[in-house]
């Protein structure tokens, strides 16, 4: 339900889509009335009869929603290597794109699915990217072979592996590898006590 309730800047982008495409109809005076066409200028009876090329609402936004589909499958079938939970969610875009007209409500689900999906990823890893740019920067303050070191240096392999993970996978990664090394090793185990 609270999937329901979130609405994204894509979801706004189709909103003002659909408005948009309800004035230019509405400018146009397609109301279900007979289209406006041109009289021939012959008194002569002609048999071939004046053809209207008016494609309704439905249909333009039908193709549309397809065209914005197939384009996701272009635009991210290479990045989804490795990544089973994008693998899913670009096939289940794979399947709408086949889908009829009768299904636009659908198509339309799924766009936005995928867009929350997909944005929700670029979020993590965002973060993910910049942590490791943290990490690349702690790093050579550290001393070599140290204790520090080698835990920096497992958060910041942990992290690149990460992005092959699912969303809920990479969130987890991204908050066990932001820990902050707390042994000093400037200090021998001796003086501890």
């Amino acid at each position: 339900i609270v999937k329901w309730l979130q609405w994204s800047q894509y979801d706004m982008v189709w909103i003002w889509s659909l408005i948009a495409l309800g004035i230019v109809v509405g400018a146009t005076g397609e109301n279900g009335s007979k289209p406006n066409t041109t009289e021939p200028t012959t008194t002569a009876p002609s048999s071939r009869t004046p053809e209207t090329t008016t494609v309704s609402p439905y249909t333009a936004l039908d193709k549309t929603i397809t065209d914005d589909l197939q384009n996701i499958l272009t635009t991210y079938e290479r990045e989804c290597i490795g990544n089973s939970e994008f693998t899913r969610n670009l096939d289940l875009i794979r399947i709408a794109v086949k889908w009829d007209q009768g299904r636009l409500r659908e198509k339309i689900e799924a766009r936005r699915d995928f867009d929350v999906y997909n944005e929700q990823r670029i979020l993590i890893e965002r973060q993910i990217d910049e942590r490791i740019e943290a990490l690349n920067n702690i790093l050579p303050t550290q001393e070599p072979n140290s204790y520090c070191s080698e835990f920096y240096l497992k958060q910041r392999e942990a992290l690149r592996n990460a992005k092959s993970l699912s969303n809920q996978d990479k969130s987890n990664t991204l908050i066990i590898n932001k820990a902050i090394c707390t042994i000093n090793d400037n200090y021998n185990d001796y003086f501890l006590y």
